[in-house]
Order: C-alpha cells, then sequence, then structure tokens
C-alpha cells in the first residue's frame, strides 16, 4: 500500500483558482460599509431636492425681511461671500492638502465645492421663471456648507471637530442672515443644504482610499494615485 503523500504547507495555503471561498481583506469591509454609508446619504440629499424643486412652486413662499442693523450687517457678511472669496478658499484648502501629502485631497476639494455651485447656479438658471427667487438654493450658504465639507476632508483628524464645529455656526450664521434679508426662503434653505449634500458624501468617498493610496506612494514615489487609477480602469474594460 502506498504511503500517503504530505504535500507541502505552502501548496495547502493557497487559494485554488475559482474557488467561492476566497480570503477577504478585513481592511476592506469598513469601506465598503462606509461608502454604502456616504452613497444613501448623497441619494437621498439627492431625492429631498428634486421634491423640494417639484413640490416649491406650487406652494406660497412667506418671506420675511428686517430692517436695522442687523439686517444691514447680514448683507454685508452675504456680500462677503462671492466668487473671489469662494476660490481664495479652496486654493487654501488645496494648498492643506497638499502639504499633508493626501492622494486625491486636492481633486476632492475643487470637485466638492465647485460642483455644488455649479449645480446651484444651474437650477437657477434652468428654474429661474418657475419659482420665486427666494425658493431657489441660496448660492451664499451652497459655498458655506460645500467649503466645509471640503474642509472636513483634509484637515486632520485631531482638528476635524472643530472645523465641523466652527463650520456649523458659519452655515447656521449665513442661514439666518439670508432668511433675515429676504434673499432665501426656508425653501431655499433647504435647497442649499440638500445641494452641498449631495456633493459632500460623494467627494468622500474618494478620500476613503486616500490611506491606502498614500502608503502605496510612500513604498514607491512612482506609483501614484493617478496610476493606480489607471490600473483599475484598465482592470475593468
Amino acid at each position: 500500500m502506498p504511503a500517503p503523500r504530505h504535500e507541502p504547507a505552502s501548496m495547502q495555503a493557497a487559494p485554488r483558482a475559482g474557488s467561492a471561498t476566497a480570503p477577504i481583506e478585513p481592511a476592506s469591509l469598513p469601506n465598503r460599509k462606509a461608502v454604502a454609508t456616504r452613497l444613501g446619504l448623497a441619494g437621498t440629499a439627492a431625492v429631498l431636492l428634486a421634491i423640494l424643486l417639484t413640490w416649491a412652486p406650487h406652494m406660497p413662499a412667506p418671506v420675511f425681511v428686517e430692517s436695522g442693523p442687523a439686517a444691514a450687517v447680514a448683507a454685508i457678511a452675504l456680500g462677503a461671500i462671492d466668487a473671489t472669496a469662494v476660490l481664495t478658499a479652496v486654493a487654501a484648502l488645496a494648498v492643506v492638502a497638499l502639504l499633508r501629502t493626501l492622494p486625491y485631497g486636492i481633486g476632492a476639494v475643487i470637485t466638492c465645492t465647485i460642483g455644488a455651485l455649479v449645480t446651484s447656479a444651474l437650477t437657477r438658471e434652468f428654474l429661474g421663471t418657475a419659482m420665486p427667487s427666494v425658493d431657489l438654493p441660496s448660492g451664499q450658504l451652497v459655498a458655506v456648507v460645500s467649503l466645509l465639507g471640503a474642509a472636513s476632508m483634509v484637515v486632520s483628524v485631531s482638528w476635524r471637530p472643530v472645523v465641523l464645529g466652527l463650520g456649523t455656526i458659519a452655515v447656521l450664521a449665513v442661514a439666518a442672515a439670508a432668511v433675515l434679508v429676504g434673499s432665501a426662503s426656508i425653501v431655499g434653505i433647504v435647497g442649499a443644504v440638500a445641494i452641498a449634500l449631495v456633493w459632500w458624501p460623494a467627494c468622500s468617498i474618494v478620500m476613503l482610499f486616500s490611506p491606502a493610496a498614500a502608503a502605496r506612494e510612500a513604498a514607491n514615489p512612482l506609483d501614484t494615485a493617478g496610476l493606480a487609477v489607471q490600473r483599475r480602469m484598465g482592470r475593468s474594460r
């Protein structure tokens, strides 16, 4: 009777090709859950925005306009949020992402802010005749919320609570100022936040893979995030 053959340990541990029990990387599981959560949040915001834009033209839009020192200060604050201020903030956040060597960071900052602002501008352009102007998304509020989202993606973990706290105060202040001077109604405020919440979670999905890209570039500086994206696209073809 022939003696049984004992395969080497390396051959026993090797997974069979096409096996259904392929090893699962534990580090990839939280990313999948986080991606699903962010996609769900972005989709919910998009549905809310669509409902608002469909429902708002058929309802009256009460606007309360105040006059006095508070309204004057609110008008000055809203006037300070212009294209120059937004682009300056975007450039500053891009520098932060560059200094922290965050792969995808600059692209996420630009996409989050510019994408939200372009969406707001297109909404006001195409629905300007179908809705009261106060019910259209507030451009200043879209800018502030999207900048808050961009900042939260590139700052360090220790600074993130501070940024989120101060940013939330800024968002509430801008929303109150817009309502105070009569440039936006509650519908316009909610619509502006919804636009930003479509782009913020969507762009943050990319940043979930930034630590892995940073580790890969640390091991091989020539293996950049752009090359990794090209490899993934090549495999999917």
